[in-house]
């Protein structure tokens, strides 16, 4: 007898594709262009080890300045030399796996598992968002403690009562942040931000609306950065009043890429569950490196294999290598509202 499954609905290697590329696609942080599709990377998930060195080459240095030309030939110059650093990334290995019960699908007149299969895409992209969130959190947090938080504008105070408008997102707080990039702060583009912080913006009449390159979707853009908006993006909350985290981010800030598992997706059917009424299972697998450029993973804090979101956050387990602020395009407004 021929019975309609879910590996019928779900085809793992029809499905695997379909979920990589939807990813991509839908989410507003891919698309704005903060991630660099890194083939480094790529290549080193399609291998072993549970961290790749990323080398790279420092500036040359400024500690001297040219040379004074002369006509003596006893007076010889001494070249200088470039030097290298490292960065250091970490693999992430993470998985999902939802199931229904047969019977919940024969008394409600339509299947869960249909319905969990369309949403596994948009589940990831949100997954994706909450660690990228982390992880520029454990940037912060180490940048407060190891580097004087010097790519950090902290404005937000915890003190009762409303807050005041020095306190809250405005055009001086953005561009003072943007300051912490000097000269370089032309390398930020992208503003992502929490929803309160949108709609302050909002009511100051502050946002414009920009169409894209074929003038159909208009996205938001503010003093031409283009916003992203998340409510992913922390809201920390203090004894009085919360404080919110708005991230500048540059083209190329962080490295993405991302090779599927062994097995990627697989459905699986218990038919003793349920007091033998069957029970199915679909289970998602997603491997991938995402690395802020410059700051070196350190794993002084992580248990398992991979770092979990909590570990991603804790600032021992990052240090920044690049020897200047400004090679990094990341840089942090603190506010109240």
């Amino acid at each position: 007898m021929a019975v309609t499954r879910l590996t019928d609905a779900i085809v793992p290697s029809v499905f695997v594709p379909y979920m990589l590329k939807e990813t991509a696609i839908k989410s507003a942080i891919f698309q704005a262009g903060i991630f660099r599709q890194d083939a480094m990377l790529a290549n080193f998930l399609q291998g072993g080890g549970q961290t790749v060195n990323v080398p790279f080459w420092k500036d040359l240095g400024d500690a001297s300045t040219a040379n004074i030309s002369s006509d003596d030939p006893a007076v010889n110059a001494v070249p200088d030399k470039i030097t290298t650093g490292q960065d250091i990334a970490i693999r992430q290995n993470r998985n999902k796996a939802w199931s229904d019960a047969d019977l919940v699908s024969e008394l409600a007149g339509d299947d869960p598992m249909t319905r969990i299969g369309s949403r596994v895409t948009a589940w990831w992209m949100r997954e994706f968002q909450r660690v990228l969130v982390s992880t520029i959190r454990g940037v912060v947090a180490n940048n407060v403690a190891s580097n004087g938080g010097d790519m950090v504008v902290n404005i937000s105070t915890d003190v009762a009562g409303a807050p005041a408008a020095a306190q809250c997102i405005s055009a001086a707080a953005i561009l003072d942040a943007a300051q912490t990039m000097g000269d370089a702060s032309d390398n930020l583009d992208t503003i992502i931000m929490h929803s309160i912080i949108y709609t302050s913006l909002a009511k100051q009449n502050l946002i414009d609306f920009i169409p894209d390159a074929r003038g159909e979707v208009r996205f938001p853009s503010y003093l031409g950065y283009r916003i992203v908006k998340d409510d992913g993006t922390p809201v920390v909350t203090g004894t009085n009043r919360p404080s919110y985290h708005t991230y500048l981010l540059g083209k190329d800030a962080l490295g993405f890429a991302e090779v599927p598992p062994d097995v990627p997706v697989e459905t699986f059917r218990h038919p003793e569950q349920g007091n033998g009424g069957g029970v199915e299972e679909l289970w998602t697998r997603r491997q991938f490196v995402m690395h802020p450029y410059g700051i070196k993973w350190t794993s002084t804090a992580m248990a398992g294999k991979s770092p979990t979101d909590v570990e991603l956050r804790d600032a021992t387990n990052w240090t920044r290598v690049y020897p200047e602020r400004k090679q990094v395009n990341i840089a942090v407004l603190i506010t109240n509202g």
